[in-house]
């Protein structure tokens, strides 16, 4: 019921009963049964966007156990392009002063769809989300190895923060983020997340040799060859490879690293990401 009485309200108010079905629900966010409840809140903050209070519907069922801690984040971030800069200001300062990483979740795919009614401009330019996102970078567990899921998981990150310094400084995206991936001790399966995301294509067609770049396709290319029983990793280094005029030389075989958990086997590729065929299990 709930459902269907939200899929009647839109922004033309092509029923002529928007006021009502949005009473209706806001009702119902504050009803016993916590289920319904649940449903009515996010509803009503999703389908009738912002309004004076709508916070209020989602902390009320937060209080009222209707829903979790991270349902009431992830409503919380989804009313920002809606609502009214002092009240962007307001969600996304609890956001960070929380470090939900649902809600910075929401909010990167907001900065990087690139479009303004998902407040991007309000998103590059705000300190409370760079402050989000230096304190919540993605980071990879101590299991050998990683999957694609992971991977694009991660890929987000660098974008969104690229974003924001691109913003302040004028400095390309791109050069940002190959900075940031070339700092010493970093993750080399960050290195790898990006290497095989849709963004890295072309700077890894134009990349020269002894470049930025190559060079943090050198440094994959070495992680992938201390893991010669994995051969997954050494699929997506040739993935990566494939999209290069000018391939760094591949290292000689190395010595297996020592690991504590099991590794990490391939996910399916999403779109747009470089398609490898993993080789035969024997």
């Amino acid at each position: 019921m709930i459902r269907i009485l939200a899929s009647l309200y839109n922004r033309e108010n092509t029923t002529g009963a928007n006021d009502d079905i949005a009473l209706d629900l806001k009702t119902l966010a504050a009803d016993p049964d916590k289920k319904v409840a649940g449903q009515a809140a996010v509803k009503y903050a999703r389908r009738v966007e912002y309004q004076p209070g709508t916070e209020l519907v989602l902390k009320n069922a937060l209080e009222n156990g209707a829903l979790d801690t991270d349902a009431y984040f992830q409503e919380l971030a989804h009313l920002i392009p809606s609502a009214p800069l002092g009240k962007k200001k307001e969600y996304l300062a609890e956001i960070r002063s929380a470090g939900s990483l649902i809600g910075r979740d929401v909010l990167v795919m907001a900065l990087n769809s690139g479009e303004e009614f998902n407040a991007v401009s309000f998103l590059k330019s705000s300190e409370d989300m760079a402050e989000l996102l230096r304190t919540t970078e993605p980071e990879f567990g101590p299991r050998v190895g990683f999957g694609l899921g992971g991977s694009v998981r991660y890929t987000e990150w660098p974008r969104a923060s690229a974003a924001i310094e691109s913003h302040k400084t004028g400095r390309g995206m791109d050069e940002v983020i190959v900075a940031r991936l070339s700092q010493p001790n970093t993750d080399e399966r960050k290195i790898m997340s990006f290497l095989l995301s849709p963004q890295a294509g072309p700077m890894l067609a134009a990349a020269t040799p002894d470049s930025p770049v190559q060079k943090l396709v050198a440094i994959s290319q070495v992680y992938a060859s201390q893991l010669p029983g994995n051969a997954d990793m050494a699929a997506m280094v040739q993935a990566i490879r494939a999209q290069m005029k000018n391939p760094p030389p591949l290292p000689p075989p190395g010595v297996a690293m020592t690991h504590t958990g099991p590794i990490i086997g391939p996910s399916p590729a999403p779109p747009g990401y470089p398609v490898y065929v993993p080789p035969p299990r024997r």
